[in-house]
């Protein structure tokens, strides 16, 4: 029964039909400026500003307290000193408000008196059945409802994560990134102090979702760690639980205990806990990132064997290191591949595993020896080095070969741009050494072109070709070349760039990312592998 209520809960805060933002206003040097402005931004819901001084607010009729607000509330966000939030949040009672998120700060991470504050607030919120986000949190973000009740404008866009943070700025840098990555979320809340609703109670809420694919956390402190390990090994098996947690020094345990009110307790525990509920643990907010990206689009390993395949052969000795210190086998390769690879690649390729062709230009030869690897059985997963975003070569070929292959009409006429097949061609000479490499790629781009559905046409401007577009496209090409690995073979590929970013791109089949370091991929594939460790066991 007390399982239902709070899902029913949790279910009204992130879809209500009406908003109140207490303490909004026309400073805009005050939260309640750009709370109430993000929250009217897509909420397709009422939203109430309740001002005691302002008639109107942000060109919206303001209104002195809720209860002169003449349709019903659902949700009330508190924007206002601390000390005035027990009168208020009476009136929510009297109002019948079903939920609240408080931003205000100032209540048990401040001390005794603080914590005296927050209990008083939260014996209100109870009496009237009112659910409480926070206090000292930053909002929450809700797909379903299109409500952003933010206390500052955010970047967001729908998608398949589910964040829930104790840390406001933590929690607004993972967005802002994912964001950039092209990858969205379904839920997003900030819960600040967690004075009612628990970190465990959202990860349940989530894990009820169908909309929601895996759930990232960032955590502070707990309540009751057995809660929290009982509810949360029931979400593990079906989705994955990744979670941020700091805390490994006193210095970290006194920036908690101010900062969100909550004692962390020593480090040891919360891991035998996390390895207890089947969480998957990460070091920094980037890396919590990168493992929820690979989550969702790679297929989970059936073992620790890698194969590396680099252009270079420095970055894959690297990226052994990090396949060794994340507990991945570097498999030795069987004889009858290592003959085949002899008849593709020059004398010098390294003959082992990292496979390293040591400078050959072929590309085609470097692509057909990653499929060959994927078939053998000895192999769970592949890193496949340098090539994950072609465009960053492509650009050093454009830029400084280009101009050596404009064609002319005859001699003495001024040189045209390239059309498509021109630089398909001119590319494929520079990218391979045999002549069936030049068919070879335009046989690649053709299938990516047929699946992506792209016009020939849209790689060209009024000026002529556009080469930042053509960039773009090779970048496809390569992504669908790994896509369509995994979904044949049903093993992880893992792209790497060689850059200073990682390369995102959108396709029909689903997104693809390339992580920017050889360490980044390793943590990555040995935590998909950690997780599939963890359900055959559960």
């Amino acid at each position: 029964m007390v399982q239902r209520a709070i899902m029913e809960d949790l279910d009204k805060l992130f879809n209500p039909k009406s908003v109140a933002v207490i303490g909004a206003t026309n400073n805009p040097n005050k939260w309640g400026f750009s709370t109430f402005l993000s929250s009217i931004d897509g909420f397709e819901g009422s939203v109430y500003p309740i001002n005691n001084k302002q008639e109107i607010v942000q060109g919206h009729k303001a209104f002195k307290r809720v209860t002169d607000v003449p349709g019903e509330v659902d949700l009330a966000v508190f924007v206002i000193p601390p000390a005035s939030v027990p009168a208020v949040m009476e009136d929510c009672v009297q109002k019948g408000v079903k939920a609240a998120v408080l931003i205000t700060a100032g209540f048990a991470e401040t001390g005794e008196e603080g914590a005296k504050l927050q209990d008083k607030v939260l014996e209100i919120a109870r009496r009237g059945g009112i659910r409480v986000v926070g206090p000292n949190c930053m909002g929450l973000w809700s797909a379903s409802s299109k409500l952003k009740a933010t206390m500052a404008p955010m970047p967001i866009d729908p998608g398949p994560l589910a964040l829930v943070t104790q840390g406001g700025n933590v929690g607004g840098s993972v967005v802002r990134s994912a964001i950039q990555r092209g990858i969205g979320f379904h839920r997003y809340v900030s819960c600040g102090s967690t004075a009612d609703i628990q970190v465990e109670d959202y990860i349940e809420h989530f894990g009820e979702d169908p909309e929601v694919k895996v759930i990232l956390a960032y955590i502070e402190g707990l309540r009751d760690g057995r809660r929290f390990i009982e509810k949360v090994k029931k979400v593990t098996p079906r989705k994955p639980v990744i979670a941020l947690k700091p805390g490994k020094s006193e210095v970290t345990a006194r920036a908690i205990r101010s900062h969100s009110g909550l004692l962390c307790g020593p480090d040891e525990v919360y891991e035998a806990a996390f390895k207890k509920a089947g969480i998957i643990r990460a070091e920094t907010p980037e890396e919590l990132l990168d493992i929820a990206t690979g989550f969702l689009m790679q297929p989970l390993p059936q073992g620790r064997n890698v194969a590396i395949i680099t252009p270079g052969g420095s970055y894959g000795v690297i990226c052994s290191d990090h396949c060794a210190s994340n507990r991945l086998n570097v498999v030795k390769l069987p004889e009858e591949t290592i003959a085949e690879f002899d008849k593709i690649f020059p004398p010098r390729w390294s003959r082992g595993n990292p496979v390293d062709p040591a400078g050959d230009r072929n590309l085609v030869a470097f692509l057909e020896a990653t499929e060959m690897i994927l078939k053998l059985d000895v192999v769970d997963a592949v890193i496949f080095m340098g090539f994950g975003g072609l465009s960053s070569i492509a650009k050093t070929f454009l830029r400084d070969f280009l101009p050596k292959f404009e064609t002319h009409e005859e001699k003495g006429q001024p040189p045209r741009l390239l059309d498509l097949d021109s630089i398909i061609s001119s590319l494929g000479g520079f990218l391979f050494q045999r002549d069936q490499g030049q068919k070879e790629i335009q046989r690649i781009m053709n299938l990516a072109i047929e699946s992506e559905e792209i016009d020939a046409a849209s790689f060209s401007s009024d000026s002529g070709l556009d080469l930042s577009r053509v960039l773009g496209f090779i970048d496809i090409v390569i992504a669908n070349l790994v896509r369509y690995w995994m979904e044949t073979y049903k093993k992880p590929v893992v792209p790497i760039t060689f850059g200073d970013e990682g390369v995102y791109v959108k396709l029909k089949r689903g997104f693809y990312y390339a992580y920017s370091s050889p360490q980044r991929a390793a943590k990555v594939l040995s935590k998909l592998a950690e997780y599939k460790e963890y359900l055959e066991i559960c």
